[in-house]
């Protein structure tokens, strides 16, 4: 009898039922499973979402009502119509294995209903999707392990926002370069969001941003309890798709009920370790009545750049020559004398391309399609 194997187990691996066997293995055993797969050919590595999207004859569905997908449940999704009013909709057996995300757009067609009462009932399909549009841009950062190389985060956006409280919790420079690398990737625009700014000392200049300033990136602050900073956010949101993101706690859902008053976000507090208690589980779309859309994304504790190229770095580093951007581990970044002859006015740096640039190699064998 021919067995089926998880995407990332050996054939050579004892048969695993559940979680706990998981748990339980043994780290040389994990080890060998990993580097077993590398050479383990698996369809998944053709199962390309992003190519499964280029259709070869569009014909047969350009003639279908066009929507944007808003949500998507374990069977069913919710589609915003032009309108910008919700319809739910299942979908296509050949769209089941695409991974589909907030954002995308998509032809639907209706299906017929069953009763009169089925036509008001709107918690069941009305609708089927038929198929998605090619995105013009994919936001996204790299998996957790190899049976998942790439956690989508939006689709068809405009802009990054990355929120980054004054404190509780601490503002933390290295999470914005990993935004603005996924930003980078993605093709859509880049801005620091600072929020919490009435916590802090108008003298206190946030000197943690200065690299930022100086790679001419937008940053706004602001603080949404005294309504301070709020107006450049709605003129840039104007006719835009912006995805908001940030750590939990730093003030994302107060910031999304300044700006969306309708909204009406559930706000968290600050667990007793100082880290925020997620109060969003689920990418959320959020029309603006005067135009714009943001989509406002479950609290983060990393943003991975596994997988990504290492070309992004030198925009996000840009004071760093070719010779360190080939290779920065070359460069011992607790010498003193490294870092004056390299010059630089901001020496931890060097540490965190460091990191990005070893996170960067780490590949499994289906991050061979990048879009996936």
């Amino acid at each position: 009898m021919s067995r089926k194997y998880r995407l990332g187990q050996s054939r050579d691996a004892q048969d695993m039922a559940g979680r706990d066997d998981y748990s339980r293995e043994r780290k040389v055993d994990s080890k060998r499973r990993q580097q077993s797969a590398e050479r383990l050919q698996t369809g998944i590595e053709a199962h390309d979402a992003g190519g499964m999207l280029q259709l070869p004859d569009a014909a047969p569905w350009l003639h279908l009502p066009e929507a944007i997908l808003i949500q998507r449940h374990s069977q069913w999704v919710d589609l915003e119509l032009a309108d910008r009013t919700v319809l739910r909709a299942t979908l296509s057996g050949k769209l089941k294995g695409v991974k589909l995300v907030c954002g995308d757009r998509v032809r639907y067609s209706p299906v017929p209903l069953e009763s009169p009462e089925y036509v008001f009932d709107t918690k069941l399909p009305q609708a089927q999707v038929i198929a998605v549009t090619p995105r013009k841009s994919l936001l996204k950062r790299g998996g957790i392990d190899d049976r998942e190389p790439w956690q989508l985060i939006a689709a068809n956006a405009d802009e990054l926002w990355i929120c980054a409280a004054v404190v509780d919790p601490p503002l933390r420079p290295g999470l914005l370069e990993r935004a603005y690398a996924l930003a980078l990737d993605a093709g859509i625009g880049f801005r620091v969001i600072v929020t919490k700014r009435d916590r802090a000392s108008k003298k206190d200049t946030l000197p943690e941003l200065d690299p930022f300033r100086e790679l001419g990136l937008p940053i706004h602050e602001t603080s949404a309890t005294k309504g301070e900073g709020l107006e450049p956010l709605l003129d840039v949101l104007q006719d835009r798709v912006v995805v908001l993101a940030g750590h939990s706690g730093v003030g994302k859902s107060t910031l999304v009920n300044a700006l969306l008053p309708d909204a009406a976000l559930r706000i968290g507090d600050l667990t007793k370790f100082g880290t925020g208690k997620q109060t969003t589980t689920a990418a959320r779309w959020l029309p603006h009545p005067a135009g714009g859309t943001l989509i406002d994304t479950p609290g983060i504790r990393t943003l991975s750049v596994r997988g990504l190229p290492r070309e992004l770095l030198a925009p996000v580093f840009p004071e760093f020559s070719n010779e360190v951007l080939e290779d920065p581990q070359a460069f011992d970044a607790n010498d003193e004398d490294v870092l004056d002859a390299l010059a630089l006015e901001y020496p931890e740096r060097l540490q965190s391309l460091q990191r990005l640039w070893s996170e960067m190699a780490e590949r499994n064998p289906n991050q061979n399609q990048r879009n996936g």
